[in-house]
């Protein structure tokens, strides 16, 4: 539960900032990262899927910079920090509902480009819970 309240308060302030500032600040998401992987660790839900639903969103996440599309670096941190949240097991809903919810929030807003973190702060919540039926 702890874990949980910490991810939603990172996540509203991750949200908020990207949303006004189209930025998601290193000195907020790193150690955000640091301080969820030592909660983690101290309630034993850290493992070594965890790693790997990181890494696979790292991965996927680096597609769009590539390519050159309004995503940056900050939203590969703040994507890999919901990826740890979640772990493997709910990783697929994370990215498939992150794309979604986006859609979504850009043809709400009749915009063409909006910041990703709350999509993607939405997605990694109903996936918890999709991951815990």
């Amino acid at each position: 539960m702890i874990v949980l309240v910490y991810f939603i308060i990172i996540a509203f302030i991750i949200s908020y900032i990207d949303s006004k500032k189209r930025i998601i600040p290193d000195k907020i998401i790193i150690p955000a990262f640091i301080g969820l992987l030592i909660l983690k660790y101290f309630y034993m839900t850290l493992s070594l899927y965890d790693a790997i639903a990181v890494v696979l969103v790292l991965f996927i996440f680096l597609i769009p910079i590539i390519l050159n599309m309004a995503f940056g670096g900050g939203d590969l941190r703040f994507g890999a920090f919901c990826a740890l949240f979640v772990g493997l097991g709910s990783i697929g809903y994370f990215i498939l509902l992150s794309g979604i919810i986006h859609l979504l929030i850009l043809s709400i807003l009749k915009k063409k480009s909006y910041a990703f973190a709350p999509a993607m702060s939405i997605a990694t919540i109903l996936s918890y819970f999709i991951g815990k039926l």
